[in-house]
């Protein structure tokens, strides 16, 4: 079983919740900070912030605000864990709580952070991810010198990130590069070691893929130090950068702790809601649970009423959301019979 290693102060104190088509913002002592009124959210670096219709942003880990000008240039990227707007007509980099400025040699058209796991010392790190104008991908270290923590750029088709489940969540542990000579480097977490797939090591490539040779596997298992059938068998060629939604390793997981003492188990492919009240839900229906955001690891349980069809969403299932915590403001779950 590999285990994935989260200290309390690492969750997120404050998240988004979602009820009756609108977004708000609970604590961690399931207290409303603000009341659901905006349409939209969107996750940065894997709660880190959320940022509401475009321009209202909270730090989830204090539940600072700051306005942010909207800009169809701007993108989000946390570095040293804070945030900075990347917007790609002025090229810049600015903190929109101190202020700072970050420059920035090359043209790029968008950053963002992607994270990964360190199975020996169970730890998760962070890259980013820099697309530049002419159309490469750079990898660069999570401080503000912005180094290159991969050397090169890549076009953006010829990288996959390598994923792996731990603890019922999907885990990115690695990068794979197709090099111009047809071999690929696979690298770790911060792109410190790696190792190269020859040539005479593929068995075939196709219009689709690359197909390595089975003795390939080893060297993945004796790269990350433990052994997976999720390790890749190909390289697909599409122009998609491969990374798993998320569904397919879903349907791994038998139990998934949501807080307050209710889990879901697994049956036949769909999820019961095990409760540890007598009520069990006399008039709530559980639907599903669903994939948020293709681009992250963030899921959410969504709760219908059946009498008159409100509706409660909570993010559940990620590293920094507090499993011991239904987060969402006491009042919502006493309405959908979530606590007494």
């Amino acid at each position: 079983m590999i285990s994935l290693s989260v200290n309390a102060q690492d969750y997120s104190k404050f998240l988004p919740y979602f009820s009756n088509n609108l977004y708000g913002l609970v604590n961690d002592k399931q207290e409303q900070i603000v009341e659901p009124k905006y349409k939209e959210a969107e996750i940065i670096n894997e709660f880190s912030f959320v940022i509401f219709d475009k321009i209202h942003c909270y730090d989830l880990f204090n539940g600072k605000y700051v306005n942010i000008p909207y800009s169809e240039e701007n993108s989000f990227v946390v570095i040293s864990n804070e945030l900075f707007v990347f917007n790609s007509k002025g090229n810049t980099l600015i903190n929109p709580y101190t202020k700072e400025k970050i420059p920035l040699k090359l043209k790029y058209k968008f950053m963002y952070n992607r994270t990964f796991y360190d199975f020996k010392s169970k730890k998760s790190y962070d890259l980013i991810f820099a697309y530049t104008n002419d159309e490469k991908q750079l990898f660069l270290k999570n401080n503000k010198t912005l180094s290159l923590a991969i050397n090169g750029k890549f076009p953006y088709k010829n990288f996959k990130i390598t994923q792996c489940p731990v603890d019922n969540f999907e885990q990115n542990v690695g990068i794979l590069i197709l090099n111009n000579d047809k071999s690929l480097s696979c690298y770790n977490f911060d792109g410190t070691k790696s190792f190269k797939i020859e040539t005479n090591e593929i068995e075939k490539t196709t219009e689709y893929a690359i197909e390595f040779k089975k003795s390939v596997h080893q060297k993945f298992v004796d790269f990350y130090g433990f052994e997976s059938i999720f390790f890749p068998e190909s390289f697909s060629l599409s122009d998609l950068v491969g990374a798993s939604s998320g569904r397919f390793f879903n349907r791994l997981i038998d139990n998934i702790q949501l807080g307050n003492g209710y889990t879901l188990k697994i049956n036949n492919y769909n999820y019961d809601l095990n409760s540890p009240n007598k009520t069990y839900f006399k008039d709530t229906k559980y639907d599903n649970i669903y994939h948020f955001n293709y681009t992250e690891n963030q899921y959410y349980i969504k709760f219908t009423k059946k009498s008159n069809t409100d509706e409660l969403q909570l993010f559940v299932n990620h590293p920094k959301i507090n499993p011991n915590i239904l987060m969402c403001p006491k009042e919502e779950l006493i309405k959908f019979e979530l606590m007494k």
